[in-house]
């Protein structure tokens, strides 16, 4: 308890602009865990259920497809119960009908990641203001006392140092999980076109095979 009151009181030295920073990061890392959460635990889907749901597909049990694709609802399931509900319509009304499904899902991959890299960016910045108000801080103290008294000299820059060094802290740590969140997002939306483009393979062959047996009859 008393380490965190010290590095609580060390931070504090770092002038009133730590405040602002301090807010962005906490922001900033609740994002973070929110959207970590959201993208791998309540939005992912199990390859092993993309194929199970295909080979059901195969089987032509159109019905228990859908039924397994509302059960989860994720990006994916939700893309291709929109597949599924258009199997048997002509082709591009079933492509279109999973474009706009996988377009509306998009924003909510997305959202509020933009406010990690708003952080990115302020971060640095108010760092940088706090370093100019504790050199000022500094030249005060200097022109009221001149070099007689080094010890209040060296309390502002103590304070630019220590905003610096809190900014660019907060920016490289964002920077790192904004990358990695954006990174799953494309992954995601690429596993969503792999599965819309898998399903479209799936129609075209049911297609086939149902016309093998009409000629065969």
């Amino acid at each position: 308890m008393s380490s965190i009151i010290s590095s609580f009181e060390f931070m504090m030295k770092g002038g009133f602009m730590m405040v602002p920073m301090l807010i962005s990061a906490l922001i900033a890392l609740t994002v973070i865990l929110e959207r970590m959460y959201v993208l791998q635990r309540i939005y992912w889907t199990s390859p092993k259920w993309i194929s199970k749901l295909f080979q059901t597909l195969k089987s032509e049990d159109l019905k228990k497809a859908a039924e397994s694709c509302r059960k989860l609802n994720t990006p994916i399931s939700a893309v291709l119960l929109a597949g599924i509900e258009h199997f048997d319509n002509p082709i591009d009304e079933m492509e279109l009908s999973m474009k706009n499904r996988a377009e509306s899902w998009v924003p909510l991959l997305e959202q509020r990641i933009e406010w990690i890299d708003t952080v990115i960016t302020a971060a640095p910045l108010m760092g940088l203001l706090g370093t100019i108000t504790g050199m000022m801080s500094s030249f005060e103290v200097l022109s009221q006392k001149g070099v007689n008294d080094p010890n209040a000299i060296t309390g502002g820059v103590a304070e630019a140092l220590i905003a610096t060094a809190t900014g660019l802290v907060i920016a490289l740590v964002c920077l790192v999980a904004y990358n990695f969140l954006t990174t799953k997002v494309k992954f995601m939306i690429y596993e969503i076109e792999s599965a819309a483009s898998h399903l479209v393979e799936a129609r075209l062959s049911a297609h086939r095979r149902q016309g093998k047996k009409r000629e065969n009859q």
